[in-house]
């Protein structure tokens, strides 16, 4: 008696008809998307506004800054939606690190893309904004594009680590 259980949200989607990544979710990263999903065609790009901090091994994306941010765009149904929610940490149980945003889009399409008479087209995309508690003493990437920026500096890790061996 006495004992509260408690029971998680039920989970809901956002309405969004497509996802922008631009961290360990994009192509060759370490949560590639495609391993969520076989068979997923990146629709094209997007420059997000906004500012990137340096997590660790992932980055976060505040959306108040004015610095562009690359992000890939991908199609979105409520599986794929899941899935990502579950990667993010928003849902069964939110830890408070990353919240879920919608927004309009100007996506640069993929030229192969069917029935795109334009290079570019407005969707409704779904970011996971990192909250400002996650962001506190971040460090903040001074470059649009994370994975870029994420490789570069692993290899200067490598070539780090490696001068200091061959000076032993």
């Amino acid at each position: 008696m006495g004992d509260t259980i408690t029971t998680n949200p039920p989970w809901q989607a956002c309405g969004a008809t497509h996802v922008a990544v631009y961290g360990t979710l994009r192509a060759g990263g370490v949560n590639d998307i495609a391993r969520l999903r076989s068979g997923i065609a990146r629709v094209g790009t997007t420059l997000l506004t906004g500012t990137l901090h340096d997590l660790g091994w992932y980055p976060g994306l505040s959306l108040s800054g004015t610095a562009p941010v690359l992000a890939e765009v991908y199609p979105l149904d409520d599986a794929l939606e899941q899935a990502l929610d579950r990667i993010e940490c928003v849902w069964p149980q939110d830890i408070g690190e990353y919240a879920k945003r919608v927004l309009d889009a100007r996506v640069a399409l993929l030229p192969h893309r069917p029935a795109a008479e334009d290079s570019e087209r407005t969707l409704r995309v779904l970011v996971y904004e990192a909250m400002p508690a996650a962001l506190k003493g971040a460090p903040v990437i001074a470059a649009q594009d994370w994975l870029v920026w994420h490789e570069s500096r692993s290899a200067q890790h490598q070539h780090s680590a490696a001068s200091d061996q061959n000076r032993k």
